[in-house]
């Protein structure tokens, strides 16, 4: 009870800002533009409300859909799911996963450092002070983590996304995710469907800021090619926060005919990046640009360089359906000192097939998805004494072994035009084999099974207007950095991760105002809870007992001129309100330690908003201005004995942008414009009150920063 009433109150919390006149149909004109919507008409490009324009966003092929058709899709999806083309972030200095999600509901993303960033969608790898987990990542629908469920997102350049896709929770079961935060998927162009056929563009700023990205896109025939290359250069705005890269995207498609077509595609990433650390809450607040003395020290790194190739096929079937299928073949390596050298290189490979059909099934319409997936990967993993960076003398040795195998279904069946039942399941297998080569007695496998449903209800109610529920079951086996932790190069006795998570939700459009607002509630059980021993090293993760999570996902844009202030404006400006807010109350439930404490990790309110102004454009030249501010009442708790919270922040930015020639745009992206000395994550520990244990888990947030850039589509 004292669980749901914490939701209750949040939802109280959200009502004023959710509650508005706009949700009313008037009889004025004017389209909303809020890209994390899903419009729900048959034809987006037919709606006004949608905010996208066919001439921005051309139709796609079998293999890589056109944003349109993309958001037409996922208006199927019965969840919360959201989609955020690139038009929403491209006149901005888009440098990691929090720029271009900040506006995304539900979606926590804060900057550690450089490109790394704490991602988290309803606590998915809550604790989690390094890399990525409880979230499948894909990119064009290929799975792209590790084998082990693990993944480094700073391997996929945001500038190459056509559009994002957020499933959030157990809606990423359409690509067999079976993780507590659901799935990810950047989309990239084909030549067909970029927005130039010569982009170029280059930013620069606070920091030491450079970077050049560079993309063409052509058409031959039945071939097309697209091709992009990013160089980046940040000093940092910490001490030891240099970062350097080079990222390579292609594909080549090739259509057989109107029914059959194939695509392959190229990723090549080096990414060199000094890690600053973390420090003492009054160090981040005080001295914000200092970077750990011990980091310093042992020159801590994160370098990466990594391969993959990938083939993508797609059928239109004489029935009416279509089947995809492919596969993938990688090779990554991480060299990363911190408290030792830590040296893993290794293949990865994997195939996946999916086949989808909308037909009838007993004279009411029905949509099936079926699919499945199966990858392999295998880390050499060692470990070495760190001699400032360099490699010293062999401490440890081994093998880290990963399979997957999944299915899984889901079926829509229309009962009545408007309402569809929802039924599905998945069905995993995997494996983790790890091998001791200096200690063999070390070595050690385990093996994880299960059977996961999912049912819930889709609802038309209005022609831009759905509104949804749903449950779904969801299980994580951990990840080598769970089961092999720190300097204890052996197996750790872990669970998986389980999870039983319903929601009920509704998204939409009316003449004034585009909406997109979740309810969910998770409950955990063996939940992987990581927590920090000593600053600078991997933390010990355990399974909890129990644990909630619940919350509020919510977007909400008003067309400010539609009440009154167009007469105020220009005659074919618009001004927009746009919004985002998360409340997410997370707990153990009765734990034998913490009680029904807070899990530590989350704030408990986070609120964005943005007032856009957008010009008349005549002869299509015009310009765009947005203020912003993004507000965190309380920053959470940092130990889970609930001893010692994070202080909340607001910083205020501007961003904006002018069409200087047809083709030639020039855009400014000021953040933190009141130099507030804030807070933008932590790692989590026990017990801050406990004389053994650290509190030096900080990680401070950027200070006063602006950024440029010139782009040029020809």
């Amino acid at each position: 009870m004292k669980n749901t009433f914490s939701l209750l109150r949040g939802a109280a919390l959200a009502a004023p800002f959710l509650a508005s006149p706009a949700f009313a149909q008037t009889a004025e004109s004017g389209a909303v533009t809020l890209p994390q919507i899903v419009i729900t008409a048959d034809e987006a490009n037919e709606n006004p409300l949608s905010g996208l324009d066919p001439a921005v966003h051309p139709s796609g092929t079998l293999t890589v859909p056109g944003v349109i058709e993309a958001q037409r899709e996922m208006s199927r999806m019965p969840g919360a799911v959201s989609l955020v083309p690139a038009t929403r972030y491209e006149d901005s200095y888009a440098h990691n996963i929090e720029d271009v999600m900040d506006f995304t509901p539900g979606v926590y993303a804060r900057k550690r450092f450089g490109a790394e960033v704490r991602l988290s969608i309803r606590g998915s790898g809550l604790s989690r002070s390094f890399h990525m987990r409880g979230l499948e990542i894909m990119q064009d629908g290929i799975p792209f983590n590790l084998a082990d469920g693990a993944a480094d997102f700073q391997e996929i350049d945001p500038l190459i996304a056509q559009h994002i896709e957020v499933h959030k929770g157990g809606n990423g079961l359409r690509f067999g995710s079976s993780t507590l935060g659901g799935a990810i998927n950047f989309v990239m162009p084909s030549g067909h469907t970029a927005s130039a056929e010569n982009l170029f563009r280059i930013e620069g700023g606070s920091h030491g800021t450079a970077r050049v990205h560079m993309q063409a896109a052509r058409v031959y025939g039945a071939t097309d090619v697209f091709a992009a290359m990013t160089g980046n250069l940040v000093e940092g705005f910490r001490d030891h926060e240099r970062e350097e890269s080079i990222r390579f995207s292609g594909n080549i498609g090739h259509r057989f005919n109107e029914r059959a077509e194939t695509r392959f595609y190229l990723l090549s990433n080096v990414v060199d990046q000094d890690l600053p650390g973390t420090l003492t809450l009054a160090q981040a607040e005080n001295d914000p640009e200092m970077a750990n003395p011990l980091s310093v020290s042992r020159n801590e790194q994160r370098n990466v360089r990594s391969l993959r190739f990938a083939n993508k096929t797609a059928l239109d079937l004489d029935n009416g359906g279509t089947l995809e299928f492919g596969g993938y073949v990688g090779y990554k390596r991480l060299y990363h000192p911190i408290f030792r050298v830590l040296d893993q290189r290794g293949p990865l490979a994997g195939a996946f097939t999916r086949y989808s059909d909308e037909g009838t099934l007993a004279g009411h319409r029905n949509i099936v998805t079926v699919g499945g997936d199966v990858s392999w990967g295998e880390v050499d993993a060692k470990q070495y004494t760190n001699n400032a960076g360099s490699r010293g003398a062999l401490q440890a040795s081994g093998t880290q072994e990963s399979t997957n195998l999944r299915l899984y279904l889901e079926n829509q069946f229309y009962v009545v035009p408007t309402v569809a039942l929802v039924g599905g399941a998945q069905a995993i297998h995997s494996r983790r084999k790890f091998t001791n080569d200096l200690v063999p007695a070390q070595s050690d496998s385990s093996s994880y099974s299960t059977v996961s449903p999912r049912a819930g209800v889709l609802w038309d109610f209005a022609e831009n207007a759905q509104a949804y529920t749903n449950v779904t079951r969801s299980y994580e086996p951990p990840t080598f950095s769970e089961l092999v932790q720190a300097t204890v190069f052996q197996f750790v006795p872990l669970d998986p991760q389980r999870a039983w998570t319903a929601e009920i939700g509704t998204r939409g459009t009316s003449a004034t105002a585009a909406w997109d607002v979740a309810l969910y509630r998770a409950e955990v059980k063996g939940e992987l809870i990581s927590f920090t021993v000593v600053p600078g090293s991997p933390p010990l993760t355990l399974n909890a007992d129990e644990t909630i999570h619940q919350g509020i996902e919510a977007s909400l844009t008003l067309d400010i001129g539609a009440y009154g202030v167009n007469k105020l404006l220009p005659e074919g400006s618009r001004l927009l309100l746009e919004q985002a807010y998360m409340f997410s109350d997370f707990s153990f439930d009765g734990d034998a330690v913490y009680g029904d404490n807070k899990l530590a990790g989350m704030p408990p309110h986070v609120y964005v908003a943005a007032l856009r102004y957008k010009s008349p454009a005549p002869n299509g030249l015009g310009w765009d201005i947005a203020p912003k501010v993004e507000w965190v009442p309380d920053g959470g708790y940092v130990d889970y004995a609930n001893n010692l919270e994070a202080p909340g922040y607001a910083t205020l930015g501007l961003e904006g942008g002018v069409d200087i020639a047809k083709g030639v745009r020039l855009f400014l992206d000021a953040r933190n414009l009141t130099d507030e000395n804030y807070i933008s994550t932590y790692s989590t520990i026990t017990d801050a009150t406990d004389p053994a244990v650290s509190t030096n888990v900080f990680y401070p947030g950027e200070g006063r920063s602006f950024f440029a850039g010139l782009k040029l589509a020809f």
